[in-house]
Order: structure tokens, then C-alpha cells, then sequence
């Protein structure tokens, strides 16, 4: 990399301001229809052992169609009886609980005024009931037995409409849920990908209860603070403010950050740490020999930092290392062959290369280890075998997984943007739909493939530094998928994402160039934005016509309505 690049390079107040506008528009706009705060907090989960009973009533003997339930932390089945003098009771059916944290409906169409619910399995949660006539009018309910009072007590938590407003959905039921596991010690449900990313899902469900709002929040915010992130990573990389705004623009405009960050699964966390790392470790290139040894080290310090925290939160952030190692290790032979200063180098190399192994190893195999704490003091407490046996399963699990789904896709096509992953659909007016696509913005992967492509001929055709560095970071993050054997599905490729809207800034700066004007920059942008506000209903689960919602599916594969 080239040093001494001088002001263009650095942040300066100007910056600032964008980058908090930016945050501020984008965290607006974000934070609708996030998620509520008025899920049910108590919960009839006493069933410990096959048989218990328990009662509630409505105020009168009465014509029930429909009951609604809310499921807890545990899956459950249960009889239902019926009765309309409490005493001969008769039985009315199943009530089967399939997704955790999550509102369901089930025809009843049944007189009576008391319902007994008998646990057939030891494990079942219930956090709510609500009955409804025929005319969808909610009738009046209390508790018979003393047990049942949980089933009653929060009536104005009851959603008048089921959406993902209300309900856990896609991996929500795996990381959501286990993240409300470590707050409560509670025996850990998912368990192949290591704790940080759903520890820190916790802390907000920590303070406001579990709900939709609380267990998407950081995984927002996340998403968010990508923004200045990449801003800076550009600027600093291209040398002015016009490119660090492109990225951070282009990457608030692109629909699997939208979505991906809006949804309660530790990707956005991961992406965050990996573009954390790669800032950090470019920063630290950027360095001047004579510069101080404690400012390349802290920047050395802050990218091993931020790879063990992606490390923790995913296997998958183990790749970023290959590439930061690839970027150290060839910076390392450029200062070492250079003549000049020569004298600075060969009295820091020592102590940088002794705190690389702290930074690098140490400290991620700390943070790694660190993250495992409240799995030791889990339900039944845990050992350090346990720990071992842990990790080898979780090997097992992503290198011999056979499963299948109907969404997944090979990683060979992620670039071209083909295979999307449905990840909701709601309950909408007749010809309308309300659904939610893990789908890229098409302008900017299909030219971002173009930019990707442009970065490997400014490698090995024209030297270019900074192209360099991006190559390597996404070659890192994304050539390891053709080695792995088990299902995958586009939200792998998140983190290469960043930086092919960075290959892509690298092209439009090329079109500047020749163009001797900003006018396609600007351009381009503006579009990219145009089709963001028209794939917006698909990546918000907002209410569209279905004439609207086939405009948007430009792609036979493209399924999601």
C-alpha cells in the first residue's frame, strides 16, 4: 500500500456529517415496523411430566370458532376439553405448538364456557389464550384453576392480526429463542454456532421482556453502525469523500443488509466484526514507518479484537483471518524490502510480530472461550468436556448436515443474485400479499459482479494497491464455501457483500476518471436507490397488490409470494 497519502485519506468533520446523516435516515427508516414490544411475559410452563391439567373459562356458556394462542420458549402439545357446567368435560382436540415465541390460530367452532388443556408432552409453554366467535368479536375470559392465570393475565398483548410483528420467523425460532435460554439458564436449543452473536441479542430482551422489537433491536443497530464503518473503510481506501459516501449509500441501499439486519440472527453481527477487523487491519497498513509503534499496535490490537468477536459469534469468521494474514504477511515483506527507514523497521518488527500471536491467537481464543461463560452455568451446569464435546458436534453438524430446503442454493450462484430466501408470509387482503425476500439489490450485485471482476484485472494488470486488498478480503470470505459439503443459502454470502460494494466504488471512481465528471456516480446511485424503494414491500413486509408484488419478480427462481 502507498503511505503518506496525505489529507484526502483522513476524516475530517465533513465526513462526520454524512456519516450521521446517513445513520440517521437509513436508522429511520430501519426502525418501521422493527418489531412490537407486546409479547406475552408469563407463561404456563409447569408441565413437567406428561398429564397436567389446568382450566380457564369465559363468562358465560358460549359459541366459540377460533382460539389464539402464544407459544413460549418450549414446543408443547395439548388436549383440549370442553365443558359448559365445569364438571363433564369432553374432548375437543388438539392444540399442536410448532414455533416458539409466536402467536397461532386453531378453529374451534365449539359451545362451552370452561376449556381444560392436558400437556401430553413434558416440555410445552403458553403464554396466552384468546377466544373468538364467529364474528371474530373477542370474548371476555378469566381462570378457573390457579395455574391458569398466566394464560389470561396480559389480554392487551393480544395482537388483533398474526404478522411478523407479533412472531419469531425464519431463524428468529433458533437464535431468538436461545438468547432468551442464556438469560434464563435455561438447557441451550441451538448450539451449532458459538454464544456472542445471541448474548448480544439478549441485552435489550434483558431490559424490555421477549418481543419482536426487543430480539431485533441489535441486530439493527448493527446494520447501522455498517454504514459509517464502510464509509471510512472507502474514504480511506479511495482518498475522498464522494467514494466513502457511495459505499456507505450503496450498502444502505442494498436489500439483504435491509433484511438481514431487521431479522433476529447473529449474521449482522458477524459482518460488523469481519468489516471491523478489515478497517483495522487496513489502518495498520496505512501506517507509516515512522509512525509510532503504539498506534500500528493498537490497530493490529482493535482487528484481532474484532476477529475473535466474529470468530464467536460465527465459525464462518474464521476465514476473514486468512485474508488479514495475507494482508499482514505482504505488507510485512513490502516494509522489510524497503530501504528506507529501514533502520525504524528492524527495531518494531520483533515486537509486532510477538503481539500478533497475542492479538491474533491469544486474544481471539480468549474472546472465543469467554463467550462460552453462561454455557458453563446453563441449565444443569456444564464442563470443560462438555465444552470439547460441544465443539466436536458442532464440526460434525456443519460438515456431514444432509438436510434439504427448498430455498437453499449453491455458492457458486450467489453472485448472480438467483436464488432468494422466502422468509415470511403474512396474512393480507384478497389480492394483496404481505411477504419478506432475503434478495440482493439486483443493479448493484449484477454490476457489483462487473466491479468484483474489474478489481482482479486492476490486481494483475495495473498493480493497484487498494484493489488488492479488496480481492483479498473477498476471495477470503467467500472461496471457502466450494469446500464446504453441507446445505447453504444466500445470507452466507452477507459478508462478502461490503466488499463488493467496495469493488464496485473501485469501478465508479474508474468511470469518473475517464468521464472527467461525477455525473455517473451520482447517476448510479440515484438509481440504485430507485430500485431499493421499489423492492422495499418485499424486503419490509409491507401490504402491496399481487400485480405489484409480480412486477418485482424478475427471475423465474425468484419465489417468495
Amino acid at each position: 500500500m502507498e503511505r503518506n497519502r496525505g489529507k484526502g485519506y483522513k476524516i475530517n468533520k465533513r465526513d462526520i456529517g454524512w456519516m450521521l446523516l446517513i445513520m440517521l435516515i437509513y436508522g429511520a427508516l430501519s426502525f418501521i415496523q422493527l418489531g412490537s414490544l407486546e409479547n406475552p411475559q408469563t407463561f404456563w410452563e409447569k408441565s413437567a411430566f406428561e398429564g397436567e391439567y389446568t382450566v380457564v373459562k369465559l363468562n358465560e356458556v358460549q359459541d366459540v370458532a377460533k382460539l389464539r394462542s402464544f407459544c413460549g420458549p418450549k414446543f408443547g402439545e395439548y388436549k383440549l376439553y370442553t365443558s359448559e357446567d365445569g364438571k363433564r368435560f369432553i374432548y375437543a382436540g388438539k392444540l399442536e405448538q410448532d414455533k416458539v415465541f409466536a402467536w397461532s390460530d386453531k378453529i374451534l367452532d365449539k359451545r362451552f364456557k370452561y376449556l381444560g388443556l392436558e400437556a401430553t408432552e413434558k416440555l410445552g409453554s403458553i403464554g396466552e389464550l384468546a377466544f373468538y366467535n364467529a364474528k371474530g368479536e373477542r370474548l371476555e375470559s378469566t381462570y378457573e384453576t390457579e395455574d391458569a392465570k398466566a394464560l389470561v393475565d396480559e389480554r392487551d398483548r393480544v395482537p388483533e392480526k398474526i404478522t411478523f410483528l407479533t412472531n419469531t420467523y425464519f431463524d428468529e425460532v433458533y437464535h431468538a429463542r436461545t438468547a432468551y435460554e442464556y438469560i434464563h439458564d435455561l438447557e441451550i436449543y441451538e448450539w451449532t454456532h458459538p454464544p456472542l452473536g445471541k448474548l448480544i441479542i439478549g441485552l435489550p430482551v434483558r431490559l424490555w421482556g421477549m418481543n419482536t422489537f426487543s430480539y431485533r433491536l441489535m441486530g439493527n443497530l448493527a446494520g447501522i453502525l455498517m454504514l459509517p464503518v464502510i464509509y471510512i473503510l472507502a474514504k480511506k481506501l479511495f482518498g475522498h469523500t464522494r467514494y466513502g459516501l457511495a459505499a456507505a449509500l450503496l450498502l444502505a441501499a442494498d436489500g439483504m443488509h435491509f433484511v438481514q439486519t431487521r431479522i433476529a440472527t447473529v449474521d449482522s453481527f458477524l459482518v460488523l466484526f469481519v468489516l471491523l477487523s478489515y478497517l483495522f487491519m487496513f489502518c495498520y497498513i496505512r501506517c507509516e514507518d515512522k509512525e509510532p509503534l503504539s498506534m500500528k499496535l493498537s490497530y493490529l490490537f482493535f482487528s484481532g479484537l474484532f476477529l475473535g468477536a466474529a470468530i464467536a459469534t460465527k465459525w464462518n469468521g474464521a476465514y476473514s483471518a486468512v485474508g488479514l494474514a495475507i494482508l499482514f504477511f505482504a505488507d510485512l515483506f513490502k516494509r522489510s524490502s524497503n530501504k528506507y527507514h529501514r533502520h525504524m523497521w528492524d527495531r518494531q518488527v520483533g515486537v509486532i510480530l510477538f503481539s500478533c500471536v497475542l492479538f491474533f491467537v491469544i486474544l481471539p481464543v480468549g474472546i472465543y472461550l469467554g463467550s462460552y461463560l453462561p454455557f458453563f452455568h446453563s441449565e444443569g451446569g456444564k464442563s470443560f468436556k462438555d465444552f470439547v464435546d460441544l465443539q466436536i458436534q458442532m464440526y460434525r453438524y456443519h460438515s456431514e448436515l444432509e438436510a434439504t430446503h427448498p430455498f437453499t442454493s449453491p455458492w457458486y450462484l450467489w453472485p448472480l443474485n438467483i436464488k432468494p430466501i422466502w422468509y415470511f408470509k403474512g396474512e393480507a387482503r384478497p389480492g394483496y400479499v404481505i411477504t419478506i425476500a432475503l434478495l440482493g439489490n439486483p443493479l448493484i450485485w449484477w454490476s457489483g459482479l462487473i466491479g468484483m471482476l474489474y478489481t482482479v484485472r486492476n490486481v494483475f494488470v495495473k498493480r493497484r494497491k487498494e484493489d488488492f486488498f479488496i480481492l483479498v478480503a473477498i476471495l477470503s470470505l467467500y472461496l471457502p464455501y466450494a469446500f464446504v459439503p453441507r446445505i447453504m443459502f444466500l445470507y452466507h454470502y452477507f459478508p462478502v457483500v461490503p466488499f463488493m460494494i467496495l469493488a464496485l466504488v473501485s469501478l465508479l471512481k474508474e468511470g469518473v476518471r475517464r468521464m472527467d465528471s461525477t455525473a455517473i456516480i451520482k447517476g448510479y446511485i440515484a438509481v440504485a436507490m430507485i430500485v431499493f424503494v421499489f423492492f422495499y414491500p418485499i424486503y419490509s413486509g409491507t401490504e402491496i397488490p399481487i400485480w405489484y408484488a409480480a412486477m418485482t419478480r424478475w427471475l423465474p427462481a425468484w419465489q417468495y409470494f
